[in-house]
Order: C-alpha cells, then structure tokens, then sequence
C-alpha cells in the first residue's frame, strides 16, 4: 500500500470516528438504501480493516443499519485486486478459472523471457486493475465481465465485503461530504475509476525483490533436466537456455511461490539463483564428490 493511500484510509477513519454518535445524512441515495443503510443513523464505530483479502478499507458500524463498507481508491490508482492467492482464485472464481489462468499466463510467460526488456524471473504472481505495455491481457480474455464486481467487492456479506467505493485523492472535509462522494459499486464506476481492466502480469526478479517472492504464482520455470554439477544462472537469457514456463497443477503445487520455485530449482534441478538479501547456499557435499 502506498503512503498516500494509507492516509486517505487513515483519514476517512478519523473522520468516522470524530462523528461518532452524530448521525448521517437524512438524505442518502436510492442505491444505499437498498444496499440496507437507514438514513440519518447514527455512528455507533469507525475502523480500517487492512486485513488480508478484505475489500473494505474502512468499516463504519451503525445503529439498526447495514454498515457502510468503504473500498478507498485514489484518483490515479492503478489496482483493484492485488497479489491473489491459488487458494482465492479457486474459492471465488472456480478451478476451471484458474486452470484458464495459468494456462494464460504460461503462454505469456514462455513468449516475456525472449524479450530483450524482460529481467530474470521463475514464476509470474497477477493483480487486476490499470496497467499498458505488454505485462497484461484484458480481464474478459479469463475472467467473465461480471466477476469485475468479486474484484471490486469482494465475495459473501461480511465485513470484508465492500458496499461503498469512495475515489478521490483527499479526504472528505465533513460526513456529508463523503455521503456526497460515495459511489455504488458497479460496472460503470469500476470502468470510470479504472478505465481500462486488466489481469496485470508480475514476473519478480528474486535477484533484485525480497518482499514480493512469498506471493503466489500461476506459471513456474522448469528445466529440461537436472544439471550433472552445480550451475548459477544470475540473468535471463542464461535461465531461457536450460527450460520453459509450465502451468501450475493445483492438485500438486497448490500456493506454489516464487521462493518455492527457486528452492525447487536448486533442489531437484542444481541450478542456484541469489536472492536479494541472501547469498547463494552451497550445495553440500556427497560422499561421490568427496571421491
């Protein structure tokens, strides 16, 4: 998360709650009313969520009404779903969906590493939202038009579920004015805060990201065959030589990751890639080398 994002959510809190037993506006859209907010309800509770796969930034309880779940975006931002898991993918879209997705980007991936821009990666994560170049395809080349709304909302009637999206790059100055400014969660206003959707493609660098290599992937790299002896391969034009990208069989390598992938390379492959932040383990030795 960005820190300006953090900010706005920070600040929509703080707003909540320094309204707390106050009540909201008497008058409220048609859409709100039927997502189960009662006009002029009063503030019972204000916080960010941030959990993990939550929609909701922000949560504001009411009294004897639906909450007001808050997805908070900035004008420019580029994501609407960030880093999904195997495990996710699965649960609100389908094994089909996922298959499909890995089979996609598998494609992808095998034509990236002949690029002369792309830098050495093992497996490629998504993300959904605005992205140009060559790093993403359309949503609806995977997914169906209407799972944009799993995307933006997520899925069920929880709290991490959001019912209201609030755009902007500053706070709302006063509780009507964030009224004012919040949005139905649908088609047309996904499409207007991010004009164009797409599945967003993320090959990571081990070499150069840390913090990125636990996110899951839908493609690995696999050898052709083991290496007689010990090799380190340290760009992506030396990896391309020794095999190709394969889609991820969930019923094996289900929450596959990158450092997964690398542990995968070394292990079964002898092939050994550094990792930012730590050196290159050696291979201990056998009682053959010992000879």
């Amino acid at each position: 998360m960005s820190k300006k994002t953090d900010k706005l959510e920070q600040e929509i809190e703080e707003l909540g709650r320094d309204n707390i037993g106050k009540p909201i506006p008497e008058k409220i859209t048609d859409w709100m009313i039927n997502e189960g907010i009662l006009a002029g309800s009063i503030i019972e509770s204000a916080e960010r969520l941030g959990q993990e796969n939550s929609k909701t930034d922000v949560l504001i309880r009411l009294k004897e009404s639906q909450a007001i779940k808050i997805s908070a975006k900035l004008a420019n931002a580029d994501y609407f779903g960030n880093w999904y898991g195997h495990e996710r993918i699965i649960n609100e879209f389908g094994i089909e969906t996922f298959e499909l997705l890995s089979r996609k980007v598998t494609e992808w991936a095998n034509e990236w590493i002949k690029k002369p821009q792309a830098e050495l990666f093992v497996g490629v994560s998504v993300s959904f939202g605005a992205r140009s170049g060559e790093t993403s395809v359309d949503f609806c080349d995977i997914f169906k038009s209407e799972d944009v709304l799993k995307i933006a909302k997520g899925v069920g009637t929880g709290d991490n579920v959001a019912n209201a999206l609030f755009v902007s790059n500053k706070c709302p100055s006063n509780i009507e004015d964030l009224f004012d400014n919040l949005q139905e969660i649908n088609r047309d206003n996904i499409e207007k805060a991010v004009k164009d959707f797409k599945v967003i493609y993320r090959p990571i660098n081990p070499m150069t990201d840390d913090s990125d290599r636990c996110k899951c992937v839908y493609t690995m790299f696999k050898p052709y065959k083991r290496q007689e002896t010990e090799i380190v391969v340290d760009s992506v034009e030396k990896l391309r030589e020794l095999g190709e990208f394969v889609e991820i069989d969930w019923t094996k390598s289900y929450k596959m990751n990158h450092n997964r992938v690398l542990d995968m390379l070394k292990t079964c492959y002898n092939i050994s890639i550094s990792r930012y932040g730590k050196e290159i383990p050696k291979t201990p030795k056998t009682k053959d080398d010992e000879a």
